[in-house]
């Protein structure tokens, strides 16, 4: 258990050094960069397509979209990383985009989360002792959802500092693994 939080601890200091690192850039954005450039400096290779982030209208990670009548005024969101059996995690960061007038009113988090860093809206680090397999719903979110929408896109991107969205092993070196990301949508209408 005291090693458990010594790592946990650990990865919050790393967390924490990136975020200052990724601050002190010199008006740099990663964007700019070319994808395949030799000069960039990134730890990550590739985008795993083995873990992936989603937001869903279920817990079990399956209904990316839902109709909602005239008279709803609520709806509840699920934030699911995805990531192999093989492959146990310590840590999550991401980015959650809200339509305009979205509102959240209710946050039930993965209760084995030991810090949580950031806001969603800027960017969220968390961690957690290491959890195998094959998925953790990290967040059930209760929405206030204004009437009206359509086509109303919830995502899950990159955080507006770090620009990363992925997970962090529990390896040795915390290898630090980019994410794939599936979005939901509120009265799609295609």
């Amino acid at each position: 258990m005291v090693i458990r939080q010594r790592v946990s601890l650990m990865f919050v200091a790393i967390l924490l050094l990136l975020l200052v690192f990724s601050c002190g850039k010199s008006g740099k954005k990663a964007e700019n960069a070319p994808a395949d450039t030799a000069s960039a400096d990134t730890t990550l290779s590739y985008i795993s397509e083995e873990v992936s982030f989603g937001v869903f209208f279920d817990a079990e990670g399956v209904k990316r979209t839902i109709e909602l009548g005239s008279r709803d005024r609520q709806t509840t969101i699920y934030i699911i990383v995805s990531f192999p059996e093989t492959m146990p995690i310590a840590a999550v960061e991401y980015r959650l985009v809200l339509p305009p007038g979205v509102k959240i009113e209710n946050d039930v988090y993965y209760n084995q989360r030991v810090a949580l860093l950031g806001t969603f809206e800027d960017g969220i680090s968390e961690t957690f002792p290491c959890v195998p397999g094959p998925k953790i719903v990290l967040h059930a979110l209760t929405l206030s959802v204004p009437p009206g929408l359509k086509n109303a896109e919830i995502a899950l991107l990159g955080g507006s500092t770090s620009e990363f969205i992925g997970i962090a092993q529990c390896d040795e070196g915390q290898t630090m693994v980019a994410a794939t990301s599936y979005k939901a949508v509120i009265n799609p209408t295609e």
